[in-house]
């Protein structure tokens, strides 16, 4: 049985946008995939099992997306019968290597309007069950929902997780529920305040700089390297404890001075992904909620100290955060009309690296980080992406065009990234000034001093 089709939420609807005209063999570089360890004596029949109940919890991983004469719908099917799950004999020594392995499952483009949008796997081991491995289309989960799905997935299937078991107690939202409500007269009257938000935006943009050429995430081509350092994770929770200055912010300050620099204007257009999980209900549904949420930064009147700097983009941060959900055909339609095209996105930051005011510092907290290049799993996109994730390390990932930044320069800016919040610690009153001077300096490849 399959549930009539109801429209899609805002941010399905976004991706099925946003994805539209990228070519379909890229389209599985945008996947997102998470493996568990299964517990020992954790047969293939468990596994399987483990696999229905997720599916049967959670609607997305058994909804189909179809495109109608009014608009894209999501179709959702019944639970009934077992999952198809695929085999990838594999010895493997880490998680990460098990998600790559059960990702190749997932290497062709997965129709979603005759299948559900996602590739369940258990990767074996001489026959063994070792790793259970979910990937889905973005339109399906985003990285939170995965997170989720890894956690219920490891609770299922035996394993000890303690946040799986406490989700799997709980009834979750479901995405045709936040759908419908999007539409009701509360979801319509709080839309027309976020067109209100466009509309001042619009009149702030400066039109050279916002929207970006439609084409210009769409030639492939990307050149990525990730700073490790366990010494600025420690400094930015110094600067968050004794400063009052939110990570998020001083990463987001800093790379908003380098896009001035790297495209030399002083006025830099950042797109934010808002997570639009600020409260319930919906705040734990399993299905893909970022947006786009563009933000104007002035670097040419940013204050004298960076301190001052970062809590100005702080409060144009949180603006952005709070119109973050919108239906993006009406917001399409608003720009086309001001600016005769349809709105394109560049020079992204996304922050993941929520534990870093949470834990003790650790070790290697007093060496300087390390840069390693990286290849980009995804060879399209923003020109300039800045991602940062959580764990002992911080890693800040930057992926780039390389006609914008050579792997050299890119390699110089991460390098400037890890000095400068090292310095902020000790200074937080440092001249904003002079730290541009720096980063110019280190794009230049030659010393500030």
């Amino acid at each position: 049985m399959t549930v009539d089709g109801v429209p899609l939420t805002f941010g399905q609807l976004s991706v099925w946008r946003v994805m539209t005209d990228w070519p379909h063999s890229r389209w599985p570089e945008t996947y997102l995939t998470g493996a568990v360890e299964l517990p020992p004596g954790c047969g293939e029949d468990r596994v399987v099992a483990a696999f229905g109940a997720l599916r049967r919890r959670h609607e997305s991983l058994r909804t189909r997306f179809t495109d109608t004469a009014d608009g894209p719908v999501q179709r959702v099917d019944d639970a009934l019968g077992d999952p198809v799950v695929g085999q990838v004999e594999r010895q493997v020594s880490t998680v990460e290597e098990a998600a790559a392995a059960g990702r190749e499952l997932a290497r062709e483009r997965i129709d979603r309007a005759r299948e559900h949008a996602c590739r369940f796997a258990v990767v074996t081991s001489a026959g063994r069950p070792t790793h259970a491995v979910i990937t889905t289309d973005h339109i399906v989960a985003d990285g939170f929902s995965m997170g989720r799905l890894r956690a219920e997935l490891t609770a299922l299937a035996g394993g000890d997780s303690p946040e799986g078991s406490r989700w799997l107690e709980e009834e979750p939202p479901q995405p045709r529920a936040l759908a419908l409500a999007q539409r009701s007269a509360a979801g319509r009257a709080r839309g027309d305040g976020v067109l209100r938000h466009w509309r001042d935006l619009l009149a702030a943009l400066p039109p050279d700089t916002f929207p970006v050429p439609d084409d210009a995430g769409g030639s492939p081509g990307r050149i990525e390297a990730v700073l490790r350092s366990p010494r600025a994770r420690a400094a930015l929770a110094v600067v968050a404890r004794e400063h009052g200055l939110a990570p998020h912010d001083v990463l987001l300050a800093l790379a908003s001075l380098a896009v001035a620099v790297l495209e030399e204007n002083a006025r830099v257009v950042m797109t934010l992904q808002s997570s639009n999980r600020f409260g319930p209900p919906w705040h734990t549904v399993v299905s893909s909620m970022n947006q786009y949420a563009p933000m104007l930064l002035d670097t040419g009147t940013a204050p004298g100290t960076f301190g001052e700097w970062v809590r100005r983009v702080q409060r144009t941060a949180l603006k952005a955060y709070r119109f973050g959900s919108y239906d993006i055909d009406a917001v399409d339609a608003l720009v086309r009309e001001d600016r005769g095209r349809a709105p394109g996105y560049d020079n992204f930051y996304n922050f993941l690296a929520h534990d870093v005011a949470q834990s003790a510092p650790v070790p290697g907290a007093d060496r300087a980080g390390r840069v390693e290049r990286t290849r980009p799993h995804r060879q399209i996109g923003p020109r300039f992406d800045v991602k940062v994730l959580g764990g002992p390390d911080m890693p800040v990932v930057v992926r780039a065009d390389p006609a914008l930044l050579s792997a050299d320069r890119l390699d110089d800016l991460l390098t400037w990234f890890d000095e400068e919040v090292h310095r902020l610690a000790a200074e937080p009153s440092g001249s904003t000034a002079a730290l541009v001077r720096r980063c110019r300096s280190a794009l230049e490849g030659r010393s500030a001093d």
